[in-house]
């Protein structure tokens, strides 16, 4: 029986992440893109852009998208080239805002079936730091290089990017919990309630 190209990824994703811990330095890594797979499966997604999903994180792990082009094809390469960073971030400084200012605007202009893994990924991230915030409070904001209001803006401007172009029934129970993730981080940074 052949192996489906979601279990070759979850390989890939197991292999290249196993040793790698979470933000907070005592999870694995690996529930992130798990996490991800998973979002973007229950909301609708098929099994070319859970594959992406998994995959997502390795293009950190200098595997390089012509590597995942070979094992799995264009289209799979091609959802994964959704998170790499835009061109014009090398000729930026490593200023936080202007980076995420040019994420944003690629991600804008990314196809249907790209814009529906990114922001699956975002919500992992946004509902974990949300999780985390509950749990160990204001030392959260330590691993990021910039203040939580500013992490609050980013994840504003992409709920905006959903709801401008994933208008339709179909996508409405995602918007719906990105919105409100979304609101639960901004009553944190926005209201003085960060804990």
């Amino acid at each position: 029986m052949k192996k489906s190209a979601l279990g070759t990824a979850l390989e890939w994703a197991a292999k290249i992440h196993f040793d790698q811990k979470w933000k907070n330095g005592k999870s694995s890594f690996l529930h992130h893109p798990l996490g991800v797979a998973s979002l973007v499966l229950f909301y609708g997604g098929d099994e070319a852009q859970a594959t992406a999903a998994l995959l997502h994180d390795t293009i950190a792990a200098n595997i390089s998208t012509k590597e995942i082009e070979a094992q799995f094809g264009k289209e799979i390469a091609n959802l994964v080239r959704a998170f790499e960073d835009p061109p014009e971030v090398s000729t930026l400084s490593n200023e936080w805002a202007q980076i995420k200012k040019a994420y944003l605007n690629k991600v804008k202009a990314l196809p249907d079936r790209s814009l529906s893994v990114v922001l699956c990924e975002e919500l992992h991230e946004l509902t974990t730091l949300n999780i985390e915030l509950r749990s160990l409070g204001s030392d959260v904001w330590r691993r990021y290089p910039v203040p939580g209001r500013d992490v609050g803006w980013y994840f504003r401007e992409l709920l905006s990017i959903a709801y401008q172009r994933l208008n339709s029934p179909s996508h409405s129970a995602f918007i719906s919990e990105f919105a409100t993730q979304t609101k639960r981080l901004s009553d944190r940074v926005f209201e003085g309630n960060e804990n």
